[in-house]
């Protein structure tokens, strides 16, 4: 995943949490694992479609955390981010093994934020993150197959992903990111549950 989409990540996950205002391009760099320069040049495309709004005595504030879903969904790329396909069964061992090796996405994921009951469709492919090293990289020792896509688990992720499962975010740009009708009904299920009202910023900022 590309740093860009990191610090989008990390904005929109926040606001969806309630967190809209920053005081500082530093703070949200930090926390985003970029360096400040980084930042700026990764919330440009943001400001220009109006998502996020930078004071000019510092500081910037999210004004649409939807359309900030839609830049990561547009530049989500999860063939590129693949380490293996395997089964479910090597999923299942692996999460029994060591759990806090794995984080869940896709539309289990979808299915976490949603409630926990899967009142949607199946869930086709599954997707699980994680981590991309050197020694001891699980991906390298899982059987072949087609059940489950693997992908690269971020510093990031790892740290604040505490749920075991996907930030809402980031599940939303996978799904938009994977093929099939299920996916799109899973993103399309998390969109209703995130987007039911409209947002307090169109009057606000109107």
């Amino acid at each position: 995943m590309k740093q860009t989409e990191r610090l989008w990540r990390t904005l929109a996950d926040a606001a969806l949490d309630g967190r809209r205002e920053w005081p500082d391009v530093t703070t949200l760099a930090d926390m985003a694992d970029l360096t400040s320069g980084n930042a700026h040049h990764a919330l440009r495309r943001l400001v220009d479609i109006g998502a996020v709004s930078i004071r000019r005595r510092g500081g910037l504030t999210v004004l649409s955390p939807e359309k900030i879903l839609i830049q990561m969904s547009g530049y989500r790329n999860l063939v590129n981010d693949t380490l293996a396909m395997t089964t479910a069964a090597a999923i299942n061992d692996l999460l029994a093994e060591d759990p806090e090796s794995v984080t869940v996405g896709g539309a289990d994921a979808a299915v976490h934020w949603l409630g926990g009951r899967n009142t949607v469709a199946a869930v086709g492919i599954r997707l699980v993150y994680v981590d991309q090293e050197s020694d001891g990289d699980p991906a390298t020792t899982l059987p072949p197959g087609d059940e489950v896509r693997v992908v690269v688990r971020d510093a990031v992720a790892r740290r604040t992903w505490s749920s075991g499962y996907a930030s809402r975010a980031q599940t939303y740009a996978d799904l938009f990111a994977l093929p099939g009708w299920q996916a799109t009904e899973f993103r399309m299920a998390l969109h209703r549950q995130l987007f039911s009202e409209a947002d307090w910023d169109q009057k606000a900022h109107g």
